[in-house]
């Protein structure tokens, strides 16, 4: 862990309570309805304060510009978190969807761990203050350096194939670890996981090499907004989990999911609480002792707390449709023309009603998928407008690049009046900053 963590967020020191000392939520779930989580805390007014603050943060820190809302961010783990009346209960922040320190840290100070995916996940982490024991690997094909990076560093682990327990085994003996088990059966050829068919000698190596396999780990799908799905994968899950003799923990893993779209339900995260919970009660009765409960909530808690603030620098209209150009790009923002993700866009300050004209707003480059929305309603704009890009709190800023050769924006987040700079826009030094250039040459 980086020892000068606490010098790096001078404004954001927070002390991390003990795992099972959580503070009190101040929404009751109650209020939410049984489907409504995400709704709730996306018609909450907290985004209100970036949308009234737009014009303010863009001329401090420039354009575009990623804000985020952690009053809303705390609020969505709050609520996450009292859906589920099981006790013990963990909860791992998936940070590959946004690793903005910040945000990490006010996750981390509610009670989050932090699930990775990769070493750098793990990394990333550490170097937000979280310590090792706090972090929970649970990824694919890690060779030797990563192996004895992540063990050096204390982090837990759930592997996914029988040669990575090997390796392991020659490395840690007697160690506690978990298995990914795959049990996605709606997806032919899924590459990640041990079958069920494979946990025999899996429990063999383990028994061989004095590893004690603590827990089971599952991943029902990426931003799934079906509670069923997951129920059906948990039940293979727990059937495979009596099988071990040393079980502290099932992991429900991640994927709880957005309705981006208007009309559609975001994951009914109360009603699966509930049941998750009634479940667990069972498998602890079982095994006559109380088993843990990991979960990985990611997307559910940040997506809807983010926006990217864009200016309009051109408007043409031709053959029926208008085309407003702005200044960011596809390679700062992943949409709809790259990964079938829909994200509402809005101005911030509309002139008037929407306008009956289709619109397509287009980036700031001549790539020919570079349309950050297609076919959208948006009143009159002009030049030196801002418009809002909403929902972009996960696999926005993280899934940005330097395709296209245009510097990524800054990251602010707004808590309680306050707002930070937590990232700093990036420069064109900052494209070419790990290549070694030969002058001359």
């Amino acid at each position: 862990m980086c020892r000068n963590t606490a010098m790096l967020w001078p404004f954001l020191r927070l002390r991390s309570p003990p795992r099972n000392s959580l503070p009190e939520c101040r929404c009751s779930s109650a209020k939410l309805g049984t489907r409504q989580l995400t709704r709730w805390y996306k018609d909450r007014d907290f985004m209100m304060e970036i949308l009234k603050a737009a014009a303010g943060l863009v001329a401090q820190f420039g354009s575009p510009l990623y804000a985020y809302d952690g009053e809303l961010i705390e609020a969505a783990f709050r609520c996450f978190r009292d859906a589920f009346a099981y006790r013990p209960a963990e909860y791992h922040y998936a940070i590959v969807c946004n690793k903005n320190h910040y945000i990490v840290r006010l996750l981390y100070s509610l009670g989050a761990g932090i699930h990775a995916n990769t070493p750098g996940d793990a990394y990333s982490a550490l170097r937000a203050g979280v310590p090792g024991d706090r972090i929970l690997y649970s990824g694919t094909n890690l060779n030797a350096a990563d192996f004895d990076w992540l063990l050096a560093h204390g982090v837990q682990m759930n592997l996914d194939s029988l040669d990575q327990l090997r390796d392991l085994a020659a490395r840690r003996p007697s160690m506690g670890v978990g298995l990914r088990l795959l049990i996605d059966d709606e997806r032919s050829g899924n590459r990640i996981g041990v079958t069920t068919a494979e946990l025999p000698p899996a429990l063999e190596i383990c028994r061989t090499a004095g590893i004690r396999l603590t827990g089971l780990h599952m991943y029902a799908g990426t931003n799934t907004l079906r509670a069923g799905r997951f129920l059906e994968c948990f039940e293979r899950l727990l059937e495979s989990a009596l099988k071990l003799p040393d079980l502290e923990y099932v992991d429900v893993g991640g994927g709880f999911g957005v309705a981006y779209d208007e009309g559609k339900e975001s994951f009914p995260i109360t009603e699966f609480g509930a049941e998750i919970g009634r479940r667990l009660e069972q498998l602890s009765a079982a095994c006559g002792r109380r088993i843990r409960l990991l979960l990985e909530p990611g997307r559910i808690l940040v997506a809807a707390a983010g926006c990217l603030l864009t200016t309009v620098v051109s408007v043409k209209i031709r053959g029926g449709r208008r085309y407003v150009g702005v200044d960011t790009t596809v390679g700062n923002v992943v949409v709809e023309s790259v990964y079938h993700a829909h994200h509402k866009i809005e101005a911030a300050c509309p002139r008037g009603p929407v306008l009956p004209l289709p619109t397509d707003v287009c980036g700031n480059t001549t790539h020919s998928r570079d349309f950050i929305a297609r076919s959208c309603q948006l009143p009159d704009v002009a030049p030196g407008d801002l418009l809002v890009l909403r929902d972009v709190g996960a696999y926005g800023y993280a899934m940005s690049s330097h395709f296209l050769n245009r510097p990524r924006p800054a990251e602010v987040v707004l808590y309680h009046g306050e707002t930070h700079l937590t990232t700093r826009r990036e420069t064109f030094e900052d494209l070419l900053a790990t290549q070694l250039i030969c002058e001359g040459s």
